[in-house]
């Protein structure tokens, strides 16, 4: 027989009496006791081998890239004068 879990609680001197209750809002309610039912005392759970391993680790602190430094606005202005100057050609034609 499997043991108890630990929520339920043990019985005490007198055991636990199951009774089966069917009724309805029209009749008086039947009642057949079943068993009576001994719960044993619940033992203490057992310790993981690996226990030791189980705690919280410690809290990550992300590290993020620097922010990418831009070239200067002429350089800019100067390569993207470069890309479309030769649709400005064709274009032209």
């Amino acid at each position: 027989m499997a043991k108890p879990p630990l929520s339920l609680p043990p019985t005490s001197a007198a055991p636990l009496k199951v009774t089966l209750l069917i009724g309805s809002p029209l009749h008086s309610p039947l009642s057949v006791p079943l068993f009576e039912l001994v719960v044993p005392a619940s033992q203490p759970a057992l310790v993981h081998p690996d226990e030791a391993s189980f705690h919280p680790l410690p809290e990550i602190h992300h590290t993020f890239r620097p922010e990418q430094k831009l070239p200067p606005r002429p350089i800019s202005i100067l390569f993207s004068a470069v890309v479309l100057a030769p649709w400005v050609v064709l274009l032209g034609l």
